[in-house]
């Protein structure tokens, strides 16, 4: 029984998010689950194709006119709905999602819920106190507010008429029961990777600035939120024995702001020899580094929404046979559990040193740790597996609706 599902995305189309791009995009067709994208898509893009189906898509250019966009893409829901769909699924959008629900039960089809982030209690702590200055009393009060009323919208009135929840790892079920939201209507989805088949088909970054260099890398966003100058921090230690030792961050900063307080703190410390940003750079292009580097490192914040998270960098770096140092937020400190790919360290720049010096001292080791990494991460976070067992999940839920 092949199944088709009409999804709407917070993300523009296309998307580099993997668990849209990669598990919807790739391998779910190959499960018999197809699905009609939904999505805004900024700028003069060009045609992209959508393997897994149709694409619905807006343009929009500049910030008023991607509220539009998504405004409208969401009432398209409404006749795009009338269609032969097994159900309306809502990623991430929070009034977007009251918006399907009621396109779903115009058209008497099932309301699917995908939630990859708790976005209520990360605009609630966005409204915080912020020591640093670096966003403005107004600012702190409108995402308070955003968070309340995404809140309410969210986990009062869209969730619990929800016919089922995806969510992105048992924490986050854990916190939607603290909701009172039933555990049975949720099923988690963890990040996964695509596991390469072969390292050595795969050359290296070809960046001479890392020639002679003892190379640890950073794949993602740049964000004091996560606690990313963390690892910044630890690099002063690291450079103290290792003077080769160079963090390549694969990334950069949402917010230019933030970015130049990175730059400042580099600066502060004396380690602009050793603290490499690339700003962002596509998927493929990205990884590459992995194959440049002996560490992958992975600092993330405790906090109520980034708790509930499944960093993607972690199955990344274990998928390519790098040994990761990463704090214990709890899928990270699963997977190094089960895996033995890499160290669990306090989130403090001794803790990140530490780790980072431990593996860099003992090449071996390290090596070793790389190794179980890749043996043991297909089993768990293959989207291979993670495809499959979705696809099941979704046939139970079409059957028992169409009971």
């Amino acid at each position: 029984m092949n199944i088709r599902l009409l999804y709407l995305t917070r993300e523009p189309f296309p998307t580099f998010r993997v668990d849209v791009a990669t598990l919807f995009g790739r391998y779910l067709p190959g499960f018999g689950v197809y699905s009609d994208i939904v999505a805004v898509q900024e700028g003069n893009v060009g045609e992209c194709a959508w393997e897994a189906g149709g694409a619905f898509t807006r343009t929009a250019r500049g910030r008023w006119g991607r509220i539009r966009a998504r405004l409208m893409l969401a009432l398209d829901l409404f006749r795009l709905a009338r269609a032969d769909y097994s159900a309306v699924q809502v990623r991430d959008r929070i009034v977007g999602a009251l918006i399907g629900l009621w396109a779903a039960r115009l058209r008497g089809k099932p309301f699917y819920y995908w939630m990859s982030f708790p976005f209520p209690e990360y605009w609630a702590e966005r409204g915080s106190p912020d020591p640093s200055g670096l966003v403005g009393t107004g600012r702190r009060l409108l995402f308070r507010l955003r968070g309340r009323f995404s809140a309410w919208l969210l986990y009062r009135r869209v969730l619990p008429a929800a016919d089922h929840i995806f969510v992105q790892s048992d924490a986050m079920r854990m916190l939607l029961e603290s909701h009172g939201l039933p555990a049975a209507r949720m099923t988690p989805v963890p990040m996964g990777a695509t596991i390469p088949d072969r390292l050595d088909d795969i050359p290296p970054a070809d960046d001479p600035r890392l020639a002679g260099r003892r190379v640890i890398v950073y794949l993602g966003a740049l964000e004091r939120a996560r606690r990313s100058e963390v690892m910044i921090e630890a690099m002063a230690a690291v450079r103290d024995e290792f003077p080769s030792a160079l963090l390549v961050c694969v990334g950069d900063a949402e917010e230019v702001i933030e970015r130049r307080w990175f730059d400042g703190l580099v600066g502060q410390l004396g380690l602009q020899d050793h603290v490499l940003f690339t700003g962002w750079l596509p998927g493929e292009e990205a990884r590459r580094y992995l194959r440049n580097a002996e560490i992958g490192l992975s600092p993330c914040a405790r906090t109520p929404s980034l708790e509930v998270a499944s960093p993607t960098k972690v199955i990344e770096y274990m998928a390519w046979g790098v040994p990761v140092v990463a704090n214990d937020l709890p899928d990270q400190a699963y997977l190094i559990g089960e895996t033995g790919g890499g160290l669990c360290v306090p989130l403090t720049p001794a803790g990140f040193a530490a780790g980072i010096l431990q593996l860099l001292r003992d090449p071996e080791a390290a090596r070793r740790m790389g190794e179980a990494g890749r043996r043991a991460i297909p089993g768990l976070r293959s989207y291979e597996v993670i495809a499959r067992n979705l696809a099941e999940k979704y046939r139970q839920l079409v059957g028992g609706e169409a009971r």
